[in-house]
């Protein structure tokens, strides 16, 4: 049976790609069972990817990205979705917003609202380790960010970054991006009851709607399943996920056919 849509994962970086895959694996499944292709692939340093992560910059994974959404293109003639959780939110929302890709939708999975915020907390989390002797002494936010402009490479929990990576992401936040020229669809999970998207969240919205976006924004309950100790899965995301594409992308394939 042809496909009626096919969707491209970008996944989240670090520990939270790896917290991820299983509700990546699941939502891929939930696609393809409407009728869906779904392309998860892992970008260069990460996972079963060659080469080091430490060696691995913003502008890598961008090619990756796109090198991988030609694969895809090749292999299908349906509407095409890009996916992106967490800094691979913030990744794909950046290659839209540039006109790099030009997907039938754009899905965020709770993305990264700024690079730099993100590894403010990253670099936060070398202090509080050294407090529980857990990592070297001078690995501190300012001692890392020192090393990074000089150019030098870092690690943290594991993690070599190279300092373009860094520097990228930081160049990078969604309330400076462009309006992406395609429809949205943006979901967030909360424990909170009753479920409500997050202040930084309903801004950007706001100001994307503002400037003509079709955007469809919404928060579901469920964990942060890519923060969590144990691995863990958000059940209202995944249809919630699933029912949005199907009325927006697979609906556009029906009616192209």
């Amino acid at each position: 049976m042809a496909p009626r849509f096919a969707a491209l994962y970008v996944p989240a970086a670090l520990d939270e790609m790896n917290k991820s895959r299983r509700m990546a694996a699941l939502q891929a499944r939930a696609l393809a069972r409407l009728g869906g292709t779904v392309a998860l692939f892992d970008p260069r340093g990460t996972g079963d990817s060659a080469g080091e992560h430490g060696v691995a910059t913003w502008d890598d994974w961008r090619c990756d990205v796109l090198t991988a959404w030609r694969w895809l293109g090749e292999r299908v003639s349906v509407p095409c979705l890009l996916w992106g959780l967490r800094l691979g939110g913030l990744l794909a929302a950046d290659l839209v917003a540039t006109n790099a890709i030009a997907p039938s939708a754009l899905l965020l999975w709770q993305p990264v609202a700024s690079g730099r915020s993100y590894f403010n907390q990253f670099l936060r989390l070398a202090a509080a380790q050294q407090m529980t002797g857990r990592s070297a002494a001078g690995a501190d936010p300012k001692s890392l960010r020192a090393a990074l402009q000089s150019g030098a490479s870092i690690e943290i929990s594991g993690y070599d970054l190279h300092p373009a990576l860094v520097a990228g992401a930081e160049a990078v936040a969604l309330g400076d991006l462009a309006c992406p020229p395609c429809p949205i669809v943006w979901r967030e999970t909360t424990i909170s009851e009753p479920a409500a998207t997050s202040a930084a969240a309903a801004a950007i919205a706001s100001a994307w709607v503002g400037a003509g976006a079709e955007l469809d924004l919404a928060a579901v309950r469920g964990p942060s399943f890519w923060a969590t100790q144990d691995i863990t899965e958000a059940p209202e995301l995944i249809t919630s996920t699933a029912n949005a594409i199907i009325a927006r992308v697979a609906g556009d394939a029906a009616g192209a056919r």
